[in-house]
């Protein structure tokens, strides 16, 4: 889509992805883990994380020992210590005094935690190409401001993304990119985002 696509295909688009979405359990579960513990500023009940992925308490404690880096200790209480576990970082968050290291994840998983984190953050990027700095500060379900005003970052429509991971092993463009500077063709403003480009290849394979 861009910025002259109809209603109806952005429309379409978003429909597509929120329905991809709640197919996926891990989905619930990482935005559960995000909200509750504040990207792992505090403790969680498990009990609250069974609500929300609308499981047993059993089922949930061993989807997080799975499919996380969280633990359980007793009481049922869990902690995130490392949301974004991985070699180094790719970019940084900061939430309040914290200084989060996002090691693993995409930038378009950023609009994921605006979505349910429930206090501002801040987070700090290069773009791929130049390597200038980039700032963006999210708010609950938004963000408010964008250094350069110009950066984008990439999200393809849901059935692109799975023909991609599909035939990842001979694919080069990536699924997704990391928060750039520019793009030929951005694929939509949507109120409160900031513009998503239709395609880009990261020159520096991370995303």
């Amino acid at each position: 889509m861009t910025e002259q696509s109809r209603p109806g295909e952005l429309e379409e688009f978003d429909q597509a992805w929120i329905a991809a979405l709640e197919q996926t359990p891990l989905v619930g579960l990482l935005a559960g883990l995000v909200g509750l513990t504040r990207l792992g500023e505090r403790p969680a009940p498990l009990e609250r994380l069974a609500a929300i992925v609308d499981r047993s308490a059993a089922e949930t404690a061993a989807l997080v020992r799975r499919e996380t880096t969280a633990r359980i200790e007793g009481g049922g209480l869990i902690h995130w210590d490392e949301p974004f576990p991985g070699d180094r970082a790719l970019r940084t968050l900061y939430v309040g005094g914290r200084k989060v290291p996002m090691k693993s994840g995409c930038a378009p998983d950023l609009f994921g935690i605006a979505a349910v984190l429930d206090v501002p953050f801040r987070v700090e990027d290069t773009c791929a190409a130049t390597g200038a700095l980039i700032h963006v500060d999210f708010v609950p379900d938004g963000f408010e401001r964008v250094d350069p005003p110009e950066a984008v970052t990439v999200l393809l429509p849901i059935g692109e993304l799975q023909a991609s991971i599909s035939g990842a092993s001979s694919r080069s463009t990536p699924t997704s990119a990391p928060i750039s500077r520019s793009s030929p063709r951005p694929r939509r403003r949507a109120a409160g985002w900031p513009a998503i480009p239709e395609a880009a290849s990261s020159p520096s394979g991370r995303c």
